[in-house]
């Protein structure tokens, strides 16, 4: 059954169930006249029948209606984030039956509760950039997990990775628009790979996010590749840099391996550090919901 023909055979349910029971008040108020004649008083009470028929229909109708969608869209949500500290975190933008979330992080797959087989596992994978970890160690870590458990695997949908979300550019942007100005720009910085073609999320991300701040600067640095964020941050125009770390939580990176203050004030501009861009999805909540 198709997802948005459902409220729509629920209301008609609905309005089956209403017109019913007017029917079958009115047929009952016109059965109480005293001069009625019985040809008529037989044809209301044929139609009473007719109304408590039409009225179970629709009751038997939702009710099916319920059962059919439980069981087509019934599923599990495993939301695995790459750390501890993004366990949090959910799917930005994806309504989730809080009984059917399980949570765990890629370093206790091996002692987290797991979701069921019987039903679709959506996988959300709770990393920024797309690589090994969050694709064939992640797959090959939860076939492990359901092993070590003795559980049956379900089957696993495996979603796109948390820095691909189109949410992520609209937090930000809500975040930064009201520090920008004419000499002001954005520079975003994130982890880089080793992979011969390099994560397209960061590139992505930064896309987005010059489409929503139209004439805003906005570069792309890295600091375990190239281009480097300090090599970036010397050749941009903009004399006051917003420093936002695509990251998915402050950790070690944000504090050793960021452009600082004084990296800005040796190529004549002054730095602004931003909180990672995951976190921005908590602090926006309310302006993109």
């Amino acid at each position: 059954m198709r997802r948005h023909l459902i409220p729509l055979l629920l209301t008609v349910c609905a309005l089956m169930f209403i017109s019913a029971l007017i029917g079958s008040v009115y047929c009952g108020r016109e059965l109480t006249s005293p001069a009625l004649p019985q040809e008529r008083a037989d044809h209301l009470r044929d139609l009473i029948y007719l109304h408590f028929a039409l009225a179970q229909a629709a009751v038997i109708g939702t009710g099916i209606i319920l059962y059919l969608r439980h069981r087509r869209w019934r599923r599990y949500y495993l939301v695995v984030s790459y750390n501890e500290k993004g366990l949090s975190l959910n799917p930005p933008g994806i309504r989730m039956p809080s009984a059917r979330v399980y949570r765990c992080h890629l370093g206790n797959l091996g002692q987290a509760e797991l979701p069921p087989a019987g039903a679709p596992v959506l996988v959300y994978p709770m990393f920024m950039l797309s690589g090994h970890s969050s694709g064939a160690k992640l797959e090959s870590e939860l076939h492990a997990a359901y092993a070590a458990h003795g559980q049956a695997e379900p089957n696993l949908y495996y979603q796109p990775v948390l820095g691909a979300s189109p949410w992520l550019a609209k937090a930000a942007a809500a975040h930064l628009r009201p520090q920008l100005d004419s000499h002001t720009g954005v520079l975003v910085v994130a982890h880089g790979s080793t992979l011969t073609e390099p994560p397209p999320e960061p590139a992505l991300f930064c896309r987005r996010l010059r489409e929503l701040l139209p004439g805003t600067e906005v570069a792309l640095g890295y600091f375990s590749q190239q281009p480097e964020a300090a090599d970036v941050l010397s050749h941009m125009q903009a004399k006051h840099i917003l420093l936002l770390p695509f990251l998915l939580t402050e950790g070690i990176h944000t504090t050793r391996d960021l452009p600082t203050a004084a990296t800005a004030a040796a190529c004549g501009k002054t730095l602004s550090r931003q909180p990672v861009v995951a976190a921005l999805l908590h602090n926006n909540h309310s302006e993109l919901s």
